[in-house]
């Protein structure tokens, strides 16, 4: 079975939604198609799969995530840099 589902290119980037798919490797396989506004997936599901409504949920919120974990890394990226330069500036390596 396949099902179509469109994110809108201003809220998700393509790199988070393959991040998201590649999570869903063993129970689907996506493809992508990419417009101006708009990153359309379709999802080859695999027929074992029981509840297939409940998979696509699941991809969603994946997606969702993998979109706030990138923004927060990007939020906290000097903070991280920082803490590193401090760690490694006590080792005495040149």
């Amino acid at each position: 079975m396949s099902y179509k589902i469109d994110f809108d290119r201003g809220a998700f980037q393509i790199d988070v939604i393959q991040k998201a798919a590649y999570r869903f490797i063993d129970r689907m396989s996506v493809e992508f198609q990419l417009d101006e506004k708009h990153v359309h997936c379709t999802l080859g599901l695999n027929s074992q799969e029981v509840d297939h409504d409940a998979l696509i949920q699941d991809f969603h919120k994946e997606v969702l995530d993998q979109a706030l974990r990138k923004q927060v890394a990007s939020e906290t990226e000097s903070i991280r840099h920082l803490i590193l330069a401090r760690a490694f500036s006590r080792t005495g390596l040149t």
